[in-house]
């Protein structure tokens, strides 16, 4: 999905790609691991210090169908996301895809982001993955008061490991520009 010239909507290659990235351990540091939670990074460009980091934690007491509704509402989002400014849907691409605008507040003395993605998702049986990528929507160029990030590759894998289990691995590759 990285290093792309046009807009695709992700196939079953790609999302293969980002289920076997979100397993691999190979390339990764691991950073922090305790109480069932485990943080990755990966250091791609050292003298722009753009990474990606990945993290893991297990659910005991929540279904994969479940989080995976939670992640998946953008209106509900709202609600348990403190940092969100604003969120929508641009447009409905496919199926299992859209186009979406995120604004999130960024601690002083950063200015606040905001992001045009475009979102796919696949459930698959008891597993889910949710991931996106930044396009340019022609209705939406950068606003004054926000810093335009880009999200390289970002996305959820939910695994279902009982009735009421999982576990949730998070892939963050973004440039926060500025």
């Amino acid at each position: 999905m990285s290093g792309r010239d046009s807009v695709q909507i992700p196939d079953d290659r790609d999302f293969g790609a980002f289920r076997a990235e979100c397993e691999s351990e190979r390339g990764w540091s691991l950073t922090y691991s305790k109480a069932g939670v485990a943080v990755w990074v990966q250091l791609l460009e050292p003298e722009r210090s753009l990474h990606k980091i990945k993290c893991r934690m297990e659910c005991k007491d929540v279904p994969a169908e479940t989080l995976y509704d939670v992640l998946h509402d953008i209106e509900y989002r709202k609600k348990w996301d403190t940092n969100v400014i604003e969120t929508f849907d641009i447009g409905k691409l496919t199926v299992n895809s859209d186009v979406g605008y995120y604004a999130w507040k960024c601690p002083k003395p950063l200015k606040n982001r905001d992001v045009i993605t475009l979102r796919s998702w696949l459930p698959m049986g008891s597993d889910y993955i949710i991931m996106n990528y930044s396009v340019k929507h022609p209705k939406y160029p950068p606003r004054k008061d926000m810093v335009r990030a880009v999200s390289i590759q970002t996305g959820y894998l939910i695994e279902g490991t009982g009735a009421k289990s999982c576990t949730i691995t998070y892939l963050a590759q973004v440039d926060p520009k500025g």
